[in-house]
């Protein structure tokens, strides 16, 4: 199949082998995600968490923190949750500080007993299933300094949490902090850094489309055509497109993830939460379509 006869199609998926070590992050078996914990946002408390109070007790959270479903074992024992320290799921490993985002690396437990289940559940809805689960984090532990300020652009109160005991990050389908995007399995920087040496060799990659016609699809299938107005429809829209995108090379030579996410960024009108779940959704695809290919 040519690149003529792939662009008149919808392409199901590309396989790049050099791609495959980045969707999910695994290390020696380990499993990582990456997680923007905050970013100075007034959240749904009227709060804001200042950088420097996570940047003050980052050593702390590193050494004695834990990574948990909804702050369960920092609210457990109060709470009268029955055996709250098996919502434990994982540890922090690193944090960075980019602007006003903390960024953090946690590893997720695993194993085989009763201790590891909820860590392969949480593992599971992130690489099992399609579209993965969303998960948002939220920062926990205790308040050391608060104060209360007028926000100049609102003129309403808000309260600077300015010193905590960093301790912990929940993981919520509900966040406090509405701006943060959704917990990954892959960074940005480590898909850069898999499109290998030689770059993304679109005439080698590209495999077959999807073998139907849009127009006689039924439910959700039938929005895989392009909208109207020139706007991503859904996922299978933006896929396609951005498979046809690379394929002509329009996202630039060897381009990087975070120039993907730029891309479809303003080529798309997408936000940048929205570009980052796409196009980390893309690289999922491209595995399982190498893997696909090897069992034929």
């Amino acid at each position: 199949m040519n690149d003529a006869q792939l662009l008149a199609g919808s392409p199901e998926y590309l396989s790049i082998g050099s791609m495959l070590k980045a969707t999910p992050a695994l290390e020696s078996g380990q499993r990582y995600v990456y997680i923007e914990a905050s970013n100075e946002a007034l959240d749904q408390q009227n709060e804001v968490v200042m950088q420097k109070a996570l940047k003050d007790s980052a050593s702390w959270f590193l050494q004695y923190g834990n990574l948990d479903i909804e702050h369960f074992t920092l609210i457990g024992a109060k709470a009268g949750i029955p055996d709250y320290s098996m919502y434990e799921i994982g540890r922090p490993v690193g944090v960075q500080f980019q602007g006003s985002k903390t960024m953090v690396k946690g590893e997720i437990y695993s194993g085989d007993g009763p201790a590891a289940s909820r860590a392969n559940q949480f593992w599971s809805s992130l690489t099992e299933i399609q579209p993965p689960a969303r998960w948002y984090p939220s920062v926990g532990g205790s308040v050391m300094e608060k104060a209360v300020e007028i926000d100049p652009a609102t003129k309403m109160r808000k309260a600077m949490i300015k010193k905590v005991r960093w301790s912990n990050i929940g993981f919520s389908k509900t966040p406090v902090n509405q701006t943060v995007p959704t917990v990954a399995t892959v960074p940005l920087e480590t898909l850069t850094k898999s499109w290998g040496i030689g770059g993304l060799d679109i005439a080698k990659a590209l495999e077959a489309g999807y073998g139907t016609d849009s127009a006689t699809l039924e439910g959700g299938g039938a929005l895989r055509k392009q909208s109207l107005h020139g706007a991503i429809a859904n996922y299978f829209d933006f896929r396609s497109r951005l498979s046809a995108a690379l394929v002509k090379g329009d996202t630039g030579k060897n381009p990087g993830a975070r120039q993907l996410v730029a891309y479809c960024g303003k080529k798309f009108g997408l936000p940048p939460g929205e570009a980052a779940e796409y196009v980390e959704r893309f690289m999922r695809d491209l595995k399982q379509g190498l893997e696909k290919r090897r069992k034929l």
